[in-house]
């Protein structure tokens, strides 16, 4: 089985505000961390100060800044009794509540996933965000993409060339035109082992998930922007969203959401059914595409360290690459949360800032997105692993053949653009979308696809004919 198809244990709707398994702190110390992955052949090193020195960087300084911003999809992951990996396009965020007296919280306490994509979808966790923007639009996307990625990956090569020294291990993988880069944890279920302070406990006492998203676990954002020359998507979690903007609101363009034209087109698409059926993803519609300017990222924080740390500081680099223009933190005293310790702050001002102080490192961290972009370009294969084990030094190494593939067969078509619409009208109503968009349990369940050819060594190139 490939490092992408172990699966995570089964979600329960029991399992609070963001879909996890409780347990108590000791259950989760316990767990036996996984060993990493092994390592592919090494292809060359990149040195930071090799970056500071790059031609490339000194050209793209200035247009290493952040342009043309907009939300473009989301997402809501949600909890399921079944093994069934279940989403809703486009989800909502859930509604910030503010206290109205203070709160005496529980520590958090229980088991809390790394990538919580990864380990709800493990055999391929950009998948759904991949879906989700075919949603939004199926026909000038793909083309128009250079680089998919999630705040976690970028976030982790932003900080390499900050000179921060946090391992991290990350596939790439070119399709068509897009370079995607993976989060590669040593296990797509591996958890965060001693969690402790109030963050999840916090947000599920302040924040509550509307009747149309009910049992969601976590609200992804998908967001389109220019930077370095190349347009980026970048998918990012939304803690919750304000009822009314806390800050001028910019008007939001509508959205092409056809999410039946989408899986009419992927329930048409013949795969191969040697996937194991733990691929299956059930699709939902529901939610409302919630403006950016009303989202919000939340921290909570000891007062013992209000007056030492710059807490707003160290998120902005997060904050930048996400673009979630809100900011919640929240000060506990003794585990009590005080209305006058809670503040909220646009920081789309400070978000500026950091980047016009930061133009030489974020030159360098566009540099670096070249060079690897053209790197896996160059491959055969199209994959590409990175690995920081190392202060100041990226290892670009071979991806090993059970790391798995970024993509679906049938999905992976789609955005190569070599399958056309194909919606069948069958006249039944009965499971069409009704005034609301509801459209029941959508299943893309590769192993149930229509039987009719061995897809494993098939390609864009012969279009996934089946034959070969």
């Amino acid at each position: 089985m490939s490092y992408w198809g172990k699966k995570a244990r089964t979600y329960s709707s029991r399992g609070g505000r963001y879909g996890l398994e409780r347990g108590n702190s000791s259950q989760a110390a316990a767990v036996t961390p996984t060993a990493p992955p092994p390592l592919g052949q090494l292809i060359q090193s990149i040195r930071v100060d090799s970056l500071s020195l790059n031609d490339t960087a000194s050209t793209l300084k200035d247009s290493s800044v952040i342009t043309n911003s907009e939300v473009i999809a989301s997402y809501n992951w949600l909890d399921s009794n079944d093994s069934t990996a279940t989403i809703m396009i486009p989800g909502k965020p859930p509604l910030w509540t503010e206290p109205a007296q203070p709160l005496r919280l529980k520590e958090d306490n229980g088991i809390y996933f790394r990538d919580k994509n990864a380990a709800r979808y493990p055999q391929h966790p950009m998948e759904p965000a991949v879906l989700a923007c075919l949603a939004t639009d199926n026909t000038h996307l793909p083309a128009e993409v250079d680089v998919m990625a999630c705040g976690s990956t970028l976030g982790s090569l932003l900080r390499f060339v900050r000179g921060h020294d946090m391992t991290f291990r990350m596939l790439v993988e070119k399709v068509r035109d897009t370079v995607f880069f993976i989060r590669r944890e040593n296990s797509p279920a591996e958890i965060i082992p001693d969690v402790r302070g109030y963050g999840h406990s916090f947000a599920e006492a302040c924040t509550m998930w509307e009747s149309e998203v009910k049992g969601s676990g976590t609200h992804q954002r998908l967001v389109r922007y220019d930077f370095g020359g190349m347009r980026f998507v970048v998918r990012a979690e939304g803690d919750g969203y304000f009822q009314d903007s806390v800050m001028g609101e910019a008007a939001v363009g509508s959205t092409s959401m056809d999410v039946n034209d989408l899986i009419g087109e992927m329930s048409n698409n013949q795969v191969s059914t040697a996937i194991q059926p733990s691929s299956a993803l059930r699709i939902k519609t529901g939610g409302t595409l919630v403006p950016q300017s009303r989202v919000f990222d939340l921290k909570t924080r000891s007062i013992l360290t209000k007056d030492k740390k710059n807490h707003l500081g160290d998120e902005l680099p997060r904050l930048w690459v996400s673009r979630i223009p809100n900011f919640i933190l929240a000060f506990h005293t003794r585990r009590v949360f005080e209305s006058k310790e809670i503040t909220v702050t646009d920081v789309r001002a400070d978000v500026q800032t950091w980047q016009d102080e930061h133009g030489d490192e974020l030159a360098r961290f566009a540099a670096l997105v070249h060079r690897i972009v053209e790197m896996v370009a160059a491959r055969v294969d199209g994959k590409l692993e990175l690995c920081h084990m190392e202060a100041g030094r990226l290892d670009v190494r071979v991806q090993r053949a059970d790391a798995g593939e970024v993509l679906s067969p049938a999905v992976r078509a789609r955005w190569e653009g070599v399958c056309g619409i194909k919606v069948e009208d069958d006249g039944d109503e009965e499971d069409g979308g009704d005034a609301e968009g509801e459209l029941g349990d959508l299943i893309l369940d590769w192993e149930e696809a229509k039987a009719g050819g061995d897809f494993t060594r098939c390609s864009s190139a012969c279009g996934y004919c089946g034959k070969c």
